[in-house]
């Protein structure tokens, strides 16, 4: 049965909460393991599976384009199935197992299949609209609301494993306006994907110029106009020929230690870039400009600028003489070298791990200063346009939360497409 809708006082009596079981089919799916699957674009004689896996790591939008993106394909060539239980445009694709709650029945809609064969996979429930009661687009917003995910993480169940039922989230109420209004909902989170999709696209072209501008300044390919001298060459096994003042690790801090709110010190952690998980907390302090990295597999430097922090034990740290070296230009030379694999996969602060074999080249100090300088604009522009995304992101979370359960209504003259 149909109830109305007690989501907000202030909303029209022309919304209803209506249950998954009584807008939804459920379409069979085919639970096909990992190692019968390959990757690629779904040809004429493939048979696409959508798996568990991807939705919770591979596809990052609401939505996929299979006309375009890569999916598991079915080995198979016999594999039989039946013509309604193809996928469609529209068609809703629900994780319906994780490993956390943050995972729980999590959701892809799918557009672009035209005639692509291709079926739900290994722990997923495949929802179809056959009556016609949701736009094609809204669904995919419906299930990412905050309230409704909220809702099915309560209901999840499992020991290692969260899931729920079909019979559960068949019961499972949304809120439903008219479909003008759905449209119109619809079409203002639209423009906030779209805006967040470009940002994405200029954020990976800033980062792809960064490493452009690193392989070439950062090896001599290219010089600063103005400068020529020969670089020095060094090895990089032979600590003393860097001339490293400091070399270590930082202390163990337990997570009770770091408090989960802005306090004066950042503390380090392997994990961290420009940002730091910050707490107050004063044992084992720097104040003074280093070097970090991860010791525990990542292997990525920063360039640490003079200011009281803290670093983890999983953080390595140098200090080196800066009559020689500029801080920036040698954090960006090791970040470079650790790319082309000329470290052991965990560099630890300890010189018998760094390959003697390899070597480091910089210029003179004026030349550094100057690669510095143009990496460090590439890297301030690439912040510009995070902070810009993460404002974005949040206002988008936002109306998701307010035009789902209409807190905020969407004006009727509002242009949408068609």
């Amino acid at each position: 049965m149909e109830k109305s809708n007690n989501l907000q006082k202030n909303i029209s009596n022309k919304w209803q909460e209506i249950p998954v079981g009584n807008i939804f089919s459920f379409i069979k799916t085919y639970a096909i393991s990992r190692e019968n699957l390959s990757t690629g674009i779904v040809s004429p004689n493939d048979i696409g599976n959508i798996h568990y896996g991807d939705i919770h790591s591979t596809y990052t939008s609401t939505n996929i384009d299979l006309s375009k993106t890569e999916i598991p394909l079915i080995k198979d060539k016999n594999f039989k199935f039946k013509k309604e239980e193809l996928l469609k445009d529209g068609d809703i694709i629900m994780a319906d197992a994780s490993e956390d709650y943050e995972g729980v029945s999590v959701t892809v809609s799918v557009h672009g299949i035209g005639n692509k064969k291709i079926v739900g996979g290994l722990h997923t429930y495949v929802l179809r609209d056959e009556k016609d009661i949701t736009d094609e687009y809204y669904r995919q917003y419906v299930f990412r609301n905050p309230k409704i995910r909220n809702k099915l993480q309560k209901i999840a169940n499992g020991v290692s494993v969260y899931g729920v039922s079909k019979t559960t989230l068949a019961k499972v109420l949304l809120p439903m306006p008219s479909l003008p209004e759905q449209n119109r909902i619809v079409s203002v989170l639209e423009t906030w994907d779209k805006y967040i999709e470009n940002l994405n696209k200029k954020i990976e072209i800033k980062k792809q110029i960064k490493k452009g501008l690193m392989q070439d300044l950062l090896t001599g390919k290219k010089r600063i106009k103005g400068l020529s001298d020969k670089w020095e060459i060094k090895k990089l096994g032979v600590l003393e020929d860097l001339k490293i003042i400091k070399l270590g690790r930082g202390e163990v801090i337990s997570k009770t230690d770091i408090k989960n709110f802005p306090g004066e010190n950042p503390i380090y952690s392997s994990s961290v870039h420009n940002n730091a998980l910050f707490g107050k907390y004063s044992k084992y302090m720097f104040d003074e400009e280093l070097i970090t990295w991860s010791v525990d597999g990542g292997g990525h430097f920063f360039h640490r600028p003079k200011h009281k922090f803290s670093i983890t034990n999983v953080s390595g740290f140098m200090k080196v003489d800066t009559n020689i070296f500029n801080y920036m230009f040698l954090a960006s030379q090791l970040q470079l070298l650790h790319s082309k694999k000329y470290f052991d996969y965990q560099f630890k602060a300890h010189p018998s791990v760094i390959r003697e074999e390899y070597y480091i080249s910089y210029p003179d100090l004026k030349e550094q200063k100057a690669i510095a300088g143009i990496l460090t604009k590439a890297d301030e522009e690439i912040v510009v346009l995070e902070k810009k995304l993460s404002i974005i992101k949040n206002q988008k979370k936002y109306l998701l939360n307010n035009l789902i359960t209409g807190a905020i209504r969407t004006p009727e003259n509002l242009s949408v497409k068609p």
